[in-house]
């Protein structure tokens, strides 16, 4: 064999034992990446075992929750997920809801109305909105719901609405009864206030009918003595008559006269009539003002005039705050009526007017050569609210306790003088019953100062 195809054969030789090796390594390559693509198959396949469990649990946790869970695609406006609590409160199968949206369930809510609360949503996704309503189940009965929107919008997927609705029965049911306990309190309260004011109203009584007394016993002392003076000069008439009049007899009635002093009768009676028709004008004002003050009143809200409220609240607290305060008015001439409960109110104001008195009352036992105290009071119309200012030198109000002046049962009196009810029963009619608002700012040594906001509606639009 000569040296030529010697070579030629190693040269094979050497090329099929480098396509061996390669053939190796390639497979050796395969055989890892196989492995490598089994294991990623195997941690996918785990991974995805592992989501699904927990969206499993994250399924059989929602259903554990009794208000119900919904979602709605927010191309179709359609349910698309509901847990079981969704079910129970409507009534109505997975299947059916499928195919059916929120104003089939809420009759209340009109299909243009459900656009424009989505459409909100979609441009501001992060600002849920609540709202209340009532949901037809499937058997026809109304439940009273409070309904929870939110639109998410996970990355790289579609948006979906978000809703969390929850039956408020219970709740309902539970602020009737705090409604009907409130009104018992405010009840007790007032009438309690009618006990405490009753001895002061009767002194504020009894000093008119004490001149109404007085000037009937002048205008009875006034009528024996004109009466004889009458009965003189009808004597004198008839003498006059027959022609007998006689010097001495005109004499004795000018005697008469004088001895009554009957110009200043004349003088005096109508004077004295003024005094009695004031009197009685006093009287019947303050009958007036306590029969309004203690007027149960009505369970809605009627139409009312702040600044006639407030003056008939200080006729019938006058006796608590006459001997050691005066009491300054700046009420707004232009005080526009207002939506309220007048009654309620105007115990509001008994409470605060009577508080001022008791802490003037405070300072002067401390400082007895201190002078008279002042309570004023202001008010002032805005476009859509009006405020009362009440302000008071009293005492004024710690700085650690001021915080806690509106808590039930908080008192700073001695026992029995007072139950910590009545600012807190403040605070409940004015915020809670009237959306207004109540504040208080006080330094101590100097006085107090309570600030009320009442909305013209009486809260109505926010309802």
């Amino acid at each position: 064999m000569d040296q030529d195809k010697i070579t030629h054969l190693v040269e094979e030789n050497d090329l099929l034992r480098n396509e061996l090796r390669v053939a190796h390594e390639a497979a050796e390559l395969t055989a890892e990446l196989v492995v490598k693509q089994f294991e990623q198959t195997e941690r996918e396949k785990q991974r995805f075992q592992t989501v699904a469990a927990n969206l499993e649990g994250f399924r059989r946790t929602l259903d554990q929750i009794s208000d119900g869970v919904f979602m709605l695609d927010s191309r179709s406006n359609r349910f698309i997920y509901v847990n079981q609590g969704g079910l129970m409160l409507t009534g109505y199968s997975e299947k059916e809801l499928s195919s059916m949206t929120f104003t089939d369930l809420i009759p209340s809510l009109s299909t243009d109305e459900m656009e424009k609360t989505f459409k909100k949503l979609r441009v501001e996704p992060h600002e849920p909105i609540t709202l209340t309503s009532t949901k037809t189940r499937k058997n026809g009965v109304m439940v009273p719901v409070e309904i929870f929107l939110q639109y998410i919008s996970p990355e790289g997927r579609p948006g979906r609405f978000f809703s969390l609705v929850r039956n408020i029965s219970e709740r309902l049911l539970e602020e009737k009864e705090k409604e009907k306990m409130q009104a018992k309190l405010l009840h007790t309260q007032k009438l309690e206030s009618v006990g405490a004011l009753a001895a002061g109203i009767a002194h504020e009584i009894n000093t008119p009918i004490q001149y109404i007394g007085t000037n009937l016993q002048f205008f009875e002392e006034s009528c024996e003595d004109i009466d004889e003076v009458l009965t003189s000069m009808m004597e004198l008439l008839e003498e006059m008559k027959d022609g007998k009049v006689n010097k001495e007899r005109v004499e004795a009635l000018e005697s008469l006269m004088e001895e009554i002093e009957l110009d200043f009768l004349r003088e005096e009676i109508p004077s004295a009539v003024k005094q009695a028709r004031e009197g009685v004008n006093k009287v019947s004002s303050l009958v007036n003002a306590m029969k309004a003050f203690s007027h149960p009143g009505s369970r809605d809200k009627e139409i009312g005039n702040i600044n006639e409220i407030i003056e008939t609240t200080l006729q019938v607290s006058r006796n608590e705050w006459k001997y050691v305060a005066d009491v300054e008015l700046d009420l707004a001439a232009d005080m526009p009526n207002i939506n309220c409960h007048v009654n309620e109110i105007g115990q509001v104001l008994l409470n605060i007017i009577v508080n001022g008195a008791h802490a003037i009352n405070d300072r002067l036992t401390e400082d007895p050569q201190g002078a008279k105290g002042v309570i004023h009071i202001g008010t002032e119309a805005w476009q859509d609210s009006v405020e009362i200012k009440i302000a008071d030198n009293g005492k004024g109000i710690p700085q650690e306790i001021i915080d806690k002046i509106f808590d039930p049962f908080f008192t700073t009196k001695d026992v029995g003088k007072g139950t910590g009810q009545g600012l807190a029963i403040a605070r409940d009619v004015i915020i809670s019953k009237h959306k207004g608002t109540i504040e208080v700012n006080s330094e101590p040594g100097r006085g107090a100062e309570f600030v009320i906001t009442l909305p013209k509606d009486g809260g109505e639009e926010h309802e």
